[in-house]
């Protein structure tokens, strides 16, 4: 499971051993670690958005993906490049969250994938 609250991401994993019997509930702030995403991913699906003004200030993107995924400045130059060239996919919750806060930057974005 993933969420975003006070706009941060947190994700979380149940899991069982039937050969053990042990049962643990995993979890933390940030982006999900590579399998569990994958596994959102599959079984959700991924959406993506792209920003509506080319023009917009790469400064204030660049910022919320340092602040969503702590990417260095290059990793958030290069998705900046990707959200305004093409468009970003991610997580359902992922992209909620990146349209939120440049929106709250007075950044649009629209939707370029399914939802």
């Amino acid at each position: 499971m993933q969420i975003a609250d006070r706009g941060r991401l947190r994700w979380e994993f149940n899991w069982s051993c039937s050969n053990c019997g042990i049962e643990s509930d995993d979890g933390d702030w940030g982006q999900a670690p590579g399998f569990i995403r994958d596994l959102l991913l599959a079984e959700h699906g991924s959406s993506c958005i792209k920003v509506v003004d080319p023009d917009a200030s790469g400064g204030k993107i660049m910022k919320v993906f340092r602040d969503i995924f702590g990417e260095s400045m290059q990793e958030a130059m290069n998705s900046t490049r990707g959200l305004k060239a093409g468009g970003h996919s991610g997580t359902h919750i992922e992209v909620r969250l990146i349209a939120e806060k440049l929106g709250a930057s007075g950044i649009r974005v629209q939707s370029c994938g399914p939802e």
